[in-house]
């Protein structure tokens, strides 16, 4: 996409994002019912040329937080995620949650708890947006992303003056 996202909000800087939009997508398995109509939003915004690119992955419930999880890729993308929250001043818990949980033999164990469906929207390879998101105030949601992008695909709900 040759359009430039503009930065204009008070959670980040002034800064514009360049143009290749690129929309990458997390549900929780099985995929169904809501989940599905957001995933045919995104395919249309792609075949529509709104967006350039459209992936979608999946993960589980919850997944253990030790190294030795098997789940490595998971937890290093909601690092990743949850800095880019950080860095402008924003949360993703909820719906992102650690808790302890009780193994059936005894003992317990850290989990992180990921939400029914994710999207983390990428312009030029740069993290430019994840929702569900929130400021503390407001909220912004899978299906604020979409509308936003269906509206005005050169800006972000969490972008947006209030």
């Amino acid at each position: 996409m040759s359009e430039e996202m503009q930065r204009s909000d008070k959670h980040g800087s002034d800064e514009s994002v360049g143009g290749e939009i690129t929309v990458q997508l997390w549900s929780r398995r099985p995929v169904c019912g809501p989940r599905t109509t957001a995933i045919d939003q995104f395919t249309e915004l792609a075949a529509t040329g709104v967006i350039d690119e459209f992936d979608i992955q999946t993960w589980p419930e919850e997944i253990p937080v030790s190294q030795g999880s098997g789940h490595g890729e998971v937890l290093e993308t909601v690092d990743r995620y949850e800095q880019w929250a950080t860095e402008r001043g924003l949360s993703l818990r909820p719906p992102f949650e650690t808790r302890t949980s009780s193994l059936l033999v005894g003992g317990s164990t850290e989990v992180l708890r990921l939400p029914m469906i994710a999207v983390a929207v990428y312009a030029d390879d740069e993290l430019a947006g994840v929702y569900p998101c929130t400021d503390g105030e407001t909220t912004w949601s899978v299906t604020d992303c979409i509308d936003a992008l269906t509206t005005a695909p050169t800006g972000l709900p969490h972008q947006s003056e209030s």
